[in-house]
């Protein structure tokens, strides 16, 4: 991927399930106009118990080896908490990957406004994209009560995964070029 390819991060509340649904085809549904690589969604549900369940989630980019550790990443930089599904130990390696990106582009202060208005929401919807920016996401959240949406570019972070993901399955060799 290109240093210069946008990724965006975008968190939106929601009171009801049905609205979250909508914002969640209406963004699944965009990845076909235009140029993209990923996208990656999940719902998010937030009990009265405190617990966050994902109520429905898709990738594009859940064949590819890092391809969990796009929305997983994600989520775990949100909720640091929260304990997000197992998966293999390279899956794991690429959420580090991407949870350290996101933690050095976003800044602290970004991410904990965006899991602020999780916390604070019935239902929650977490998007990550790669190669569309906020003036293209943002739109696609008209049912969301609260919307936080921040940009980012790839930067290193096939260097980073590379190396991430050959320390997790050292028989794992990216050719990046």
């Amino acid at each position: 991927m290109e240093t210069t390819t946008p990724i965006t991060l975008a968190t939106a509340g929601y009171s009801s399930l049905e609205c979250a649904l909508q914002d969640y085809d209406a963004v699944w549904d965009a990845r076909q106009e235009g140029t993209f690589h990923h996208s990656s969604l999940a719902v998010l549900g937030h009990g009265a118990d405190g617990v966050f369940r994902i109520e429905r989630d898709d990738s594009t980019a859940r064949f590819l080896t890092w391809g969990g550790a796009l929305l997983g990443g994600a989520l775990c930089a949100l909720l640091p908490w929260v304990r997000v599904w197992t998966a293999p130990s390279a899956d794991l390696a690429g959420r580090g990957a991407m949870i350290r990106h996101f933690h050095r582009r976003f800044g602290v202060d970004g991410l904990a406004a965006a899991a602020g208005l999780l916390d604070d929401s019935r239902y929650g919807l977490v998007v990550v994209v790669v190669n569309r920016r906020t003036e293209q996401v943002a739109p696609l959240l008209e049912h969301a009560k609260q919307v936080h949406v921040m940009d980012t570019v790839w930067g290193d972070l096939e260097e980073e995964l590379g190396r991430d993901l050959v320390r997790a399955r050292p028989e794992l060799v990216l050719v990046v070029g």
